[in-house]
C-alpha cells in the first residue's frame, strides 16, 4: 500500500515523499505499541535539538551538554528497559536479597537498541563535525522512523542516509527489481531456511539431557547457520524494502562463515554494529595506541558491551567475553601459522559456533549442560527423528547453494553476475526459491525474527 501511494500519489517531491513515509513508520511502529511510540518520537525530538544546539554553539562546555542531554536521554532510556531488572537481580543476588522486591514488569519497546544507537551516532558525529545538524525536523524525523531499518537495522550513519532524505527519490526499475531480489531471498532465508533450522535447534537446547555427542553437534550447527540465515535474511529484507522506496542501506553481513580468523569474522559480521562500537566506544578508549595491556583492556571491554548490548543477562555478557578474549589473543600474539585457507576457515567457523552455544542458552547452567554433552558420545543421531529425509535433503542442500553462491559473489562478482544474466538461469533461482517458501516455509507459530528481541 506505502509503495503504491508513495509513487502514485506523492512522488511530485521530496516533502511528500517524507511526510508519508514518516506517517508510515509511526503507523508501524504504533501498530504494535503506542504508547512505546510516544516514547520513542520524545526522545527523537531531543536528539534533533540537542544537533541543533551542539553546531550553533562553538563553547565546549555547551557543546557537551547538549551532547550529554542526547546521549543520558538515548541511555537512561535503554538503560531502564533493557538493562534495570537484570542489573538489580544481580545486586539482589549479590547480598542475598529477594529480586522479586526490586524487578518491575517491563516490556522491552521493539527495536531499541537499534534506533538508539542510531540516534545516539548522529550526535556524536555532529558534535565531531563529521556531520551537519538537520535542520528540517521532517527530514531528521523521517531519518530516524524509516520502517525497513528501525527494528533491526542495520544501524546507519546520518552522513550516509540523511542526504538521500533530502532529495526527490525518482522510480527506478532495475533498483526496485534488485529490491525484489533481495527481499525474496531474505524471505527464503528466514521462513525456509532458519525457521526450519530452529526446529532442530530448538530440540537440543530446550532438552539438553535427552542428547548427546552428534546430537548436539548438529543442534549447536544448526543454530549457528539458523542465527545467520534469520538476521542475514532480515537484512536483506530491509535493504530490499528501501530499494522499493529510491534508497540505499549498507551491507550487514560479508559471508562471515567464510572468515579466516576471529578478527576477520567480527569485520563481516553484523558491520554496522562492529563499526559502530569501533568509532564511538574502542577508539575513544584510545584503541590500540596506548600500549598492548591497554589495546588488550580496550578489545575485551567493547566485547563485554557487545555481549551486553545483545541481551542483558550472563550468557550474552559470557558470549562477549569470548569473543573479547579471543580477538584480544589474536592480536597480543599474533600467531602466524600458514594454514590452508580452508583449514583457517574451517577452525574459525568451529570456534564461533561453539560460543554461540552462550548466545543460545537461556542460562549458564543450560550452557554449561549443552557443552558438557557436546564431549560426551553416545553413539547414534536420534535429533532429526520425525522429520522428513527428503525435506532433510532439501533443507541442507538450499543452505549449502546459498552460501556457496553468497561467496561466489564475494570473491567473483563479475562471474556471478554473468551467471545470473542469463533469464533462464535467473527465473529458475526465483521459481525455485518461490517453491521451496511455499513447500517448505514455516507458518505456524512463526517465530519473529531473533534480533527482534534485542
Amino acid at each position: 500500500m506505502v509503495f503504491i501511494l508513495y509513487w502514485r500519489f506523492f512522488s511530485k517531491n521530496s516533502t511528500n515523499q517524507n511526510t508519508l513515509l514518516l506517517i508510515a513508520g509511526y503507523f508501524f511502529y504504533s501498530w504494535w505499541s503506542w504508547k512505546f511510540l510516544l516514547l520513542f518520537v520524545g526522545t527523537s525530538f531531543i536528539d534533533f535539538y540537542a544537533a541543533q544546539k551542539i553546531e550553533q554553539n562553538e563553547d565546549p562546555k555547551k557543546r557537551k551538554l547538549f551532547l550529554g542531554l542526547s546521549l543520558s536521554g538515548n541511555l537512561l532510556v535503554l538503560g531502564f528497559f533493557k538493562y534495570y531488572n537484570f542489573f538489580v537481580t544481580e545486586f539482589a543476588n549479590l547480598f542475598s536479597l529477594n529480586p522479586e522486591n526490586l524487578t518491575l514488569n517491563i516490556i522491552l519497546p521493539l527495536g531499541i537498541s537499534f534506533y538508539t544507537f542510531q540516534a545516539m551516532a548522529y550526535t556524536l558525529d555532529v558534535y565531531r563535525k563529521t556531520t551537519k545538524a538537520e535542520t528540517n525536523l521532517l527530514t531528521y524525523l523521517v531519518y530516524s522512523s524509516f520502517f525497513p531499518q528501525m527494528l533491526s537495522g542495520p544501524i546507519e550513519r546520518a552522513n550516509r542516509l540523511m542526504g538521500q532524505f533530502r532529495i526527490k527519490r525518482e522510480f527506478n526499475y532495475t533498483q526496485a527489481t534488485k529490491g525484489l531480489e533481495l527481499i525474496l531471498f531474505g524471505y527464503l532465508k528466514k521462513v525456509v531456511l532458519a525457521d526450519n533450522l530452529a526446529v532442530i535447534a530448538d530440540k537440543g537446547f530446550s532438552m539438553p539431557d535427552n542428547y548427546h555427542g552428534l546430537d548436539i553437534t548438529i543442534a549447536v550447527l544448526c543454530f549457528t547457520f539458523q542465527i545467520y540465515c534469520d538476521f542475514s535474511g532480515y537484512t536483506d529484507i530491509a535493504r530490499g524494502v528501501a530499494r522499493l522506496f529510491g534508497f540505499e542501506l549498507i551491507k550487514n553481513f560479508n559471508n562471515p562463515y567464510f572468515a579466516e580468523n576471529i578478527n576477520d569474522f567480527w569485520r563481516r559480521r553484523h558491520i554496522s554494529l562492529s563499526t559502530w562500537f569501533r568509532d564511538y566506544l574502542y577508539i575513544p578508549l584510545g584503541g590500540n595506541k596506548k600500549g598492548k595491556f591497554r589495546t588488550t583492556f580496550n578489545i575485551i571491554l567493547v566485547f563485554a558491551v557487545s555481549g551486553l548490548w545483545h541481551g542483558a543477562s550472563r550468557t550474552f555478557l559470557a558470549w562477549g567475553l569470548y569473543h573479547g578474549l579471543l580477538s584480544a589473543l589474536n592480536r597480543l600474539l599474533n600467531i602466524k601459522i600458514e594454514f590452508p585457507k580452508p583449514i583457517k576457515i574451517f577452525i574459525t567457523f568451529l570456534i564461533v559456533a561453539f560460543g554461540l552455544i552462550f548466545f543460545r542458552a537461556a542460562t549458564m547452567s543450560e550452557a554449561y549442560k549443552v557443552i558438557e554433552n557436546l564431549f560426551s558420545f553416545n553413539g547414534g543421531v536420534t535429533i532429526l527423528g520425525g522429520i522428513e529425509s527428503l525435506k532433510l535433503i532439501l533443507l541442507f542442500s538450499s543452505l549449502f547453494i546459498v552460501l556457496i553462491l553468497e561467496r561466489l559473489n564475494e570473491v567473483k562478482p563479475e562471474f556471478f553476475k554473468n551467471i545470473f544474466s542469463k533469464k533462464i538461469l535467473k527465473y529458475s533461482a526465483y521459481y525455485y526459491a518461490v517453491i521451496l517458501i511455499i513447500l517448505l516455509g514455516v507458518y505456524d507459530n512463526t517465530p519473529n525474527f531473533i534480533y527482534f528481541q534485542f
